[in-house]
């Protein structure tokens, strides 16, 4: 896939974030599936601007992660999720549980769900903490700093 500035890239990661990777998509795209699928509606409870929001909207439209369709007799546009959108569902999930432990805050409500067992091979190596190497570090960075 060739993503940002022209080069290829292998990296599925990399891959997923160059259509998710804005500060706005996985925003729209929880609101649309909580309901709020008009553009008044997602636009007022993310006071994201206008200009803004019809870009992305047409963004994730292009991506396949919504499909916008004007309902008979209207003359508003409505906003729904696709499969690929609603396969976000796990990502919300990571996310929240992400922020749930390292930046807990308990007026923030709580996602519940259910992440399926699969296990996917991304390439990267977990590397154990070594408490030794913490203490050395401190130290060589408290002597850098003098």
């Amino acid at each position: 896939m060739l993503i940002r500035g022209g080069h290829q890239n292998k990296c599925s990661i990399a891959t997923a974030l160059s259509i998710l990777g804005d500060k706005w998509t996985l925003l729209i795209a929880r609101d649309i599936m909580l309901g709020n699928q008009n553009f008044e509606s997602i636009q007022t409870n993310l006071n994201i601007s206008r200009n803004l929001l019809t870009e992305r909207l047409k963004s994730m439209v292009n991506e396949k992660l919504i499909t916008r369709y004007v309902p008979d007799n209207k003359k508003r546009a409505k906003y729904v999720p696709t499969e690929r959108c609603k396969d976000l569902l796990k990502v919300f999930l990571s996310l929240s549980l992400w922020a749930d432990r390292w930046v807990p805050d308990t007026r923030r409500p709580k996602m519940v769900g259910v992440i399926n067992d699969k296990v996917t091979e991304i390439g990267l190596q977990v590397i154990p903490f070594d408490k030794a190497e913490e203490n050395k570090n401190i130290k060589l960075s408290k002597i850098l700093a003098n």
